[in-house]
């Protein structure tokens, strides 16, 4: 009973940074059906920011959120003016082709500029360990789930209650009819590839405090996104919420059970789950017909 009630805890941690690191990638899919192959490129850059910013100059992590936050969206707005948006209405796979393109050279810029040792941001509560009736987490773990959260509600106010969020769910809803009603869609587009690299940077910077990373992590944090889109539905944060919860979930128990390799079998297990979620119900596991977030 210890056992499960410990993997319970960890999996709503994990699953509360996956949907944060997933929403980005959602968010970018819905409005602009691309799936972004550097998204994962983008995470390690927010992390080894976030380590270079404590570092460097003694700023904490959650200090340096808004600052991961500008950049990631000034990055995204960029990379989707001058690579993207040239190539969105040509064949699926140009799209596909550019990203993946943009996340090798990501890799070789990181790997050339820090190496491939593995870095990892030290915060004062880095070793921090809270305790509670025999269960024990990390602050730093705390610390990411509380500020992923937090980050999550922000971007449901954002899309829910703004004008640029409005015009992006137009734009996801019915692309030609928001061109019609005059929604500027090349601007939005790129606001939304912005917005989506700015939750990567941001997750990154979060994940930065817990484990270790390096020029290479990116894909495996791809692939699980991508996932989690799949089974969440497509952009919407309830679904991607409550499929990265699910997920994580699946990855604490096998982690929990399976000493040494259950995380690779977590991952193994998110994937067989997709093909029969693809199979049976493909608008996702979670999709909530109606929902606004």
């Amino acid at each position: 009973m210890h056992t499960a009630i410990q993997v319970v805890i960890d999996g709503i941690i994990l699953g509360g940074f996956y949907a944060l690191m997933a929403q980005g990638l959602a968010m970018v899919f819905g409005i602009m059906r691309v799936i972004n192959l550097a998204h994962g490129e983008f995470l390690v850059i927010g992390a080894y920011l976030a380590w270079m910013a404590h570092q460097y100059f003694g700023i904490d992590v959650i200090v340096a959120l808004p600052i991961l936050i500008v950049i990631g969206f000034a990055v995204g707005w960029v990379v989707s003016r001058l690579l993207v948006i040239p190539v969105l209405d040509r064949p699926e796979l140009m799209p596909l082709l550019v990203t993946f393109g943009l996340a090798a050279v990501i890799q070789g810029v990181l790997t050339w500029l820090f190496t491939t040792t593995p870095k990892m941001t030290i915060a004062s509560y880095s070793n921090s360990v809270l305790e509670f009736m025999g269960y024990s987490v990390s602050v730093a773990r705390v610390v990411m789930l509380v500020a992923a959260i937090v980050l999550l509600g922000l971007f449901a106010l954002f899309l829910n209650h703004t004008k640029a969020g409005k015009a992006m769910r137009a734009a996801a809803e019915n692309r030609e009819a928001a061109r019609i009603v005059g929604i500027d869609i090349t601007r939005i587009h790129c606001a939304a590839f912005g917005v989506g690299a700015a939750a990567a940077f941001a997750a990154g910077g979060l994940f930065s405090v817990t484990q270790g990373f390096y020029p290479f992590s990116g894909p495996l944090f791809t692939l699980k996104a991508f996932v989690i889109v799949i089974l969440g539905g497509r952009g919407r944060i309830s679904g991607t919420l409550a499929a990265a919860m699910f997920v994580g979930l699946i990855e604490s128990a096998l982690s929990g059970y399976v000493p040494n390799v259950g995380t690779g079998l977590g991952t193994a297990a998110a994937f067989i789950l997709v093909v029969v979620v693809l199979a049976v119900r493909p608008r996702g596991l979670f999709q909530l017909k109606g929902a606004k977030a």
